[in-house]
């Protein structure tokens, strides 16, 4: 078979570059420290490291997530505690302004530092971010969840909504409580009923907030205690919202406890012939109408023994209201605490799972350096052996003899 010239040449050519491509292919994983660096390389391993590099981006992803749910639930522990100490404060001041030594005067400077801690109160239930979203907005993070109205009343403007993030394939987790939850829906009373003087009773009788006995005999109603005198002695009966009587007439020792219904009470003091009090099934008061309402009734004048009455009875009414209010922070303070727990040990699973796909992802395309050295140092000489051997067969010309 005849060899040409032209085919001597080219094969020569070809070799040269086989080997230029080989080599140029491991220098660059050398540079790059990959072994595949495109699929046809090794396909399978292509498509494992493209199945692990989306898992790892995922686990990243929720790493990054855990972050932002970290900061919020810190920030969000720190304003519940700001207000805890806020409600710590109040109740001081209650049980200061409540005292006997105390005069119309002192009380309303008591009053106004009542009100500062409630314009504390709506500033802090407003805080945002640092993206700048309400924390307690609830799903509205933008809107600005708590607004004053113009008889000193606070608006919610947000949702009963809390938003979640995705920690892990399996988790979400809530990063934030809905303002309704942590500073509306507070019940009032001492959780099942809450009592009331009427504003227009005439003697000094003080009712503390109760509590249950028996809550299987317990019968939510609206029951007043209503006194009276006959022959000269004061007595009460209880009668329910239809006007049924429940209990009595019994006469009326001071500090006695009325029992009924599964409930008892104890009225200090000495209520006057026509004097009522009620107890009504608890509902849902806001924190910023307690503060009101308590600031309020300091500033009101005492001037006699039923406005002492009246005074006495508004803040032992704030008390409980605010005993409930703090434990309402507390019982949040401490999902929160939880949470910050849940978010510290998913990310510590998170880093295990994020070691052993990294790990397992660079078994698939990581380079052997070993290897690769062994086999540039190979394709370096194969390449000077084909460059040397072209050059030898270009002097096979019949031109070089004539």
């Amino acid at each position: 078979m005849r060899v040409s010239t032209t085919q001597i040449f080219r094969n020569g050519i070809g070799a040269i570059q086989d080997n230029q491509q080989g080599l140029a292919r491991t220098q660059l994983q050398l540079g790059t420290g990959k072994r595949i660096l495109s699929p046809s390389d090794d396909p399978s391993g292509a498509v494992q490291a493209l199945q692990f590099r989306s898992s790892v981006e995922k686990t990243e992803q929720y790493q990054r997530n855990g972050n932002i749910a970290e900061q919020r639930l810190r920030l969000s522990e720190t304003i519940l505690t700001s207000v805890g100490e806020g409600l710590q404060r109040v109740r001081e001041l209650a049980v200061q302004g409540n005292n006997g030594s105390q005069t119309n005067e002192t009380r309303r400077y008591i009053a106004g530092e009542i009100r500062q801690i409630l314009d504390e109160l709506v500033q802090l239930s407003n805080t945002r971010d640092a993206n700048g979203e309400y924390i307690y907005a609830g799903l509205t993070s933008l809107t600005q969840p708590f607004s004053p109205g113009a008889g000193g009343e606070v608006f919610y403007n947000g949702d009963d909504g809390q938003r979640r993030l995705q920690i892990s394939p399996v988790r979400q987790l809530a990063i934030g409580d809905s303002g309704q939850a942590v500073f509306m829906d507070i019940p009032t009373g001492n959780g099942t009923f809450v009592v009331r003087d009427d504003p227009a009773n005439t003697g000094g009788g003080v009712i503390d907030a109760g509590s249950v006995t028996d809550f299987t005999a317990w019968v939510p109603d609206d029951y007043s205690i209503i006194f009276s005198e006959v022959g000269g002695e004061l007595v009460y009966q209880v009668e329910d919202s239809g006007g049924d009587i429940v209990l009595g007439p019994e006469p009326f020792r001071e500090g006695e406890a009325i029992r009924f219904n599964g409930i008892e009470t104890r009225i200090q003091g000495t209520p006057a012939d026509g004097d009522s009090f009620t107890l009504s099934p608890s509902e849902n008061q806001d924190l910023f109408a307690t503060y009101r309402q308590l600031a309020e009734a300091l500033e009101a004048p005492v001037t006699d023994t039923p406005s002492r009455a009246r005074l006495n009875n508004a803040v032992n009414r704030a008390l409980v209201n605010l005993d409930q209010a703090l434990g309402n922070i507390l019982d949040t303070r401490a999902s929160v605490g939880a949470r910050l727990k849940t978010v510290e040990n998913q990310r510590n699973i998170n880093e295990d799972v994020l070691l052993q796909l990294r790990t397992t992802l660079s078994e698939i395309e990581d380079l052997d350096y070993a290897e690769a050295i062994s086999r540039f140092n190979l394709q370096q000489t194969a390449l000077q052996a084909a460059q040397q051997s072209y050059v030898q067969v270009q002097r096979l010309s019949l031109f070089n003899f004539i």
